[in-house]
């Protein structure tokens, strides 16, 4: 009887195996669900990643836009769909890290729903503070900030925004006062810096860049694991002193959990041969954004890890589900 289990098995194995040769995938057109509107930073840096992912499967990728409700309304639509690898979903750092948790009830459980397939854009973030402030570096704001506690205001982009949250964290790590002041937005969040209506912010390189070149916002260090290839001569703020700091955000793709592995397997390793190329490096670099690969595993690891962190800045930001 053994041996006939073990030879039922492998004639399993070889029908399995026949059927994933004989079906490749893939062999239709695949939705890609972007769970922002058309022209969002979102939409712009997955469609230059997937014309070049599509010629390379042999298959369209059709974009389908679905905003709303912070982006949960695409993810939740995405959850649902068929787990075969024709239906993919691209999100951010924040439909998947914060929305579930200042949001009552979202349609998907962003830990157990998914499999992770990879990041495709990493968006820098960096201690920004007004050109008027006398500090050149990271540990000379701090000090001045525990000189003057209360009298800095921190910039975000409105209450639950990643810069706010970051913001929060970079404080509370660094052991002085927030003084958090809401704006309607990233770009009234800039002006507030720009004017010195606000003296720092936690938010992304990207929306600062041009200020820093024209020399009225000065960003002292950045906020990911290792220095931006934007702005190599920064440090990082966790280099400059504030250990274990790390904050930056991200997009990338996500397939329904149940898809097949070999599936998910192939996706990224093309996403990885995409990524890799010099002219898609050129594009982003351009538009102050890096391009950036994860294994499956490793962007597993960074779900988990930031939807604890953000749990926690929620909380300690007093922010209660609505």
């Amino acid at each position: 009887m053994r041996y006939q289990h073990l030879l039922f098995g492998a004639i399993n194995a070889l029908a399995a195996a026949s059927v994933v040769a004989a079906d490749p995938f893939p062999n239709r057109p695949i939705r890609m669900i972007v769970a922002n509107a058309p022209g969002s930073a979102s939409d712009i840096y997955g469609r230059i990643v997937f014309t070049r992912m599509s010629e390379r499967l042999g298959q369209q990728i059709v974009i389908d836009n679905r905003p709303g409700a912070g982006g949960t309304l695409g993810v939740e639509t995405s959850a649902r769909a068929v787990a075969d690898g024709y239906t993919l979903v691209t999100v951010t750092a924040a439909v998947m890290t914060i929305a579930p948790h200042v949001y009552a009830k979202v349609g998907f459980d962003p830990l157990k729903d998914f499999l992770p397939v990879s990041v495709f854009v990493k968006t820098e973030t960096a201690l920004c503070v007004h050109a008027g402030l006398p500090v050149k570096t990271l540990r000379e704001f701090i000090d001045l900030a525990k000189a003057k506690p209360g009298q800095l205001n921190m910039a975000s982009a409105g209450i639950g925004s990643t810069s706010h949250l970051g913001g929060l964290m970079f404080a509370t790590m660094a052991g002085i006062e927030g003084n958090h002041i809401p704006y309607k937005g990233g770009g009234p969040s800039a002006l507030a810096m720009v004017q010195g209506e606000s003296q720092w912010t936690m938010g992304p390189y990207g929306a600062y860049g041009s200020h820093v070149k024209s020399g009225r916002v000065r960003c002292l260090a950045t906020g990911g694991d290792k220095r931006s290839a934007l702005t190599p001569e920064l440090p990082t703020i966790a280099e400059a002193g504030v250990t274990g700091f790390r904050y930056y955000g991200w997009n990338g793709v996500l397939a329904p959990r149940a898809t097949p592995r070999h599936v998910v397997d192939k996706l990224n390793g093309v996403m990885r041969e995409v990524l890799a190329t010099t002219d898609l490096r050129q594009l982003y670099m351009a538009q102050g954004e890096e391009p950036a690969y994860s294994s499956v595993a490793d962007f597993t690891r960074i779900i988990n890890d930031d939807f604890v962190q953000m749990g926690k800045m929620v909380k300690l930001a007093g922010l209660k589900p609505e």
